[in-house]
This record gives structure tokens, sequence and C-alpha cells, in this order.
């Protein structure tokens, strides 16, 4: 047994007291940030509140052939359509007191600077669920409600909507008066595994109607399914001799004869059991207002301010896309 310190100032004696806290100068965040679909599809600005594009495709395949000397006959020739999307306004507000700005803070410049990049993050992250974590119609809003931009599940309708063969028929109606109103309601899941053939009967979905697949984005069961097919457990990475191989437990590419080399790409916000076939260039975010910090005044002995964002999602043409619902 140690011999007591006689007469000894101890650590534990200065407790309430002297002793300074070992605080460490940095806050540590787990929130993830990985919003893949707002941050890889290109920006565009809006001038309006309703926000529109026009889209076209062109005639059917036809036996072209005529006589030698044939009249000329005029064929009939569709026009482009027009889409159309609301922007929608998200924002976060927050106070700070005089005091709590003036006080030497652990981790941060100034309380105000700290709320101020946080708000800008959990906007962003906002924009990604809205867009493809959640069903949501478009909506003109009226003077007491929200303006509501159709996100990605609900652009992506009819024949692009694919379904499993455990389930009943099921479609996204089309825009009405080029909006997207439809719900773009999911399936349940199924006892029913889908399988790669599943996966090729989505991405021949968008190839048939004119789609360059080049991404799947989907939730963590659409993903852990996709990353199982044709046995990638077994597969090794290439290594030299003498030496252990990796066992690959996933894929980050699939390759399809629609499209070939597809990327996968696992998604936090994307619905449960639902993966979406994208080509990313056919989307956009359409600012009417970017980013911005307004100053909200104050009041009393409090600094307020607002980080706000107006803006719409761009569909530029929903049938280079597909979607399934239900995988498991």
């Amino acid at each position: 047994m140690a011999t007591p310190v006689v007469n000894a100032s101890k650590g534990y004696d200065l407790s309430g007291g002297a002793l300074r806290e070992s605080l460490q100068d940095m806050i540590f965040d787990v929130s993830p940030m990985d919003t893949y679909f707002i941050s890889n599809i290109q920006r565009t600005t809006a001038t309006s509140v309703t926000h529109e594009w026009l889209v076209d495709a062109l005639a059917a395949v036809a036996a072209n052939k005529f006589a030698e000397g044939e009249p000329f006959s005029a064929m009939a020739r569709g026009l482009p359509s027009r889409l159309k999307n609301s922007t929608m306004i998200t924002r976060r507000d927050f106070a700070v007191t005089g005091t709590a700005q003036k006080v030497n803070n652990a981790g941060m410049r100034t309380l105000l600077a700290y709320h101020t990049a946080r708000a800008a993050k959990e906007n962003k992250r906002d924009m990604e669920y809205h867009n493809i974590g959640v069903t949501n119609p478009h909506s003109a809003g009226t003077s007491t409600s929200p303006r509501v931009s159709a996100g990605v599940p609900n652009w992506i309708y009819s024949g692009q909507h694919y379904k499993h063969s455990a389930f009943t028929t099921q479609t996204t109606t089309a825009p009405v008066s080029g909006y997207a109103t439809a719900t773009g309601a999911a399936w349940g899941t199924s006892a029913t595994a889908f399988t790669s053939a599943d996966l090729d009967g989505m991405l021949q979905l968008a190839w048939s109607t004119g789609g360059e697949v080049d991404v799947i984005l989907a939730d963590s069961i659409a993903f852990a399914r996709f990353s199982g097919f044709t046995g990638v457990a077994s597969r090794f990475n290439q290594v030299n001799a003498g030496k252990p191989g990796t066992i690959t437990g996933y894929s980050d590419v699939y390759v399809s004869q629609y499209g070939g080399a597809i990327k996968m790409v696992l998604s936090r916000y994307c619905m449960a059991n639902t993966a979406y076939a994208l080509q990313l260039d056919k989307w956009a975010l359409a600012f009417l207002r970017p980013f911005d910090v307004l100053d909200s005044g104050r009041d009393g002995d409090q600094e307020r301010r607002t980080l706000l964002a107006e803006w719409t999602l761009e569909a530029r043409n929903p049938n280079a896309n597909a979607k399934a619902h239900g995988v498991a």
C-alpha cells in the first residue's frame, strides 16, 4: 500500500477552485452531410415563383420509304411540351443574445457564426431529403401555406415506375398541366427478393425512352440487395503473390446491358426500400434566391438571423430516369 503524501497539495484539492477545466477547443459532429443528389446535379436560375422548361422527343421510328417521284405529303409533327414547378423557401431562423455572442466559447469564433455555418448544412440536408426522401406533390401554395417543389419520386411517372413481380400494378400519374401533382407513393416490401433481373428491368425503362442512366441512388436496404448480386462477396481484389487477398463485400458499380458501368451510390435520404436510376444531367436546381443570410434585426438584447434559399427542382426530362420501390 502506498504511503500517503503529507502536506502536499494534490489535484483532488483543486477541483473546487484553481483547477482549470481541460476542454478541447474543437466541436466534434458526426451528423452526415452526404447530399449526393443536390450536390451533383446542375445549377440554374429561376426568375419567377413558377419555373418552366420545355421537353421534347423525336418521332417514333417508322418504315420510312417512298416511291420515286411520289408527291409531297406533310407529316404531323410534334411540338415541345412545357413542364413546371414552383419555387419553395427553405430556411432556418436563429437568435443569439449579446452575452452569448461576447463570452469565450470553445470550438468557435462566435456563436452567431457557428449557428450560421450549421444552418447552411441543415438547409442543404433538408433539400436533399425533400427531393429524394419523401413524396412531395407540387403545390402552388396560398397566402397561408407554403409553395412546394415536386421531388424526384413525383416526377418519375407512368412507365418509368418499375413494378417488382410480387406487386400489383401501380403507377405514378403523369404531370397535370405541366405540374407533377401525383403522390409518387411507394409499394410496401415483399417476401419475394428483388433480383438482378428486376434491376435490369428498371434500367430498361429509362433506356427504352432514351435515358442514359449514370447513377443508381439507393437506400441502405436496396444498396445491400444490389451489392449481393452475382456472388459479390466471393470476389477478391488482385494482389501480389504470397499476400492475402481482400474480400469485396459490396460493389459500387453495376454493369448492365442498359448503360454499361453505372455508379451505385448509397444514400441516407432515399425512401426506405427505394432505388432511383438517374441520368443526372436531366436534373437541375433552379434558384430564385441563392443561399443568403438575412439580418432579421434586433429584439432587445438578441441578434436574429435567417439563413434562406428559394429554389425548385427542374426535371429536364423525367423519362430519362426510372424508380423502383419495395426493394428487399
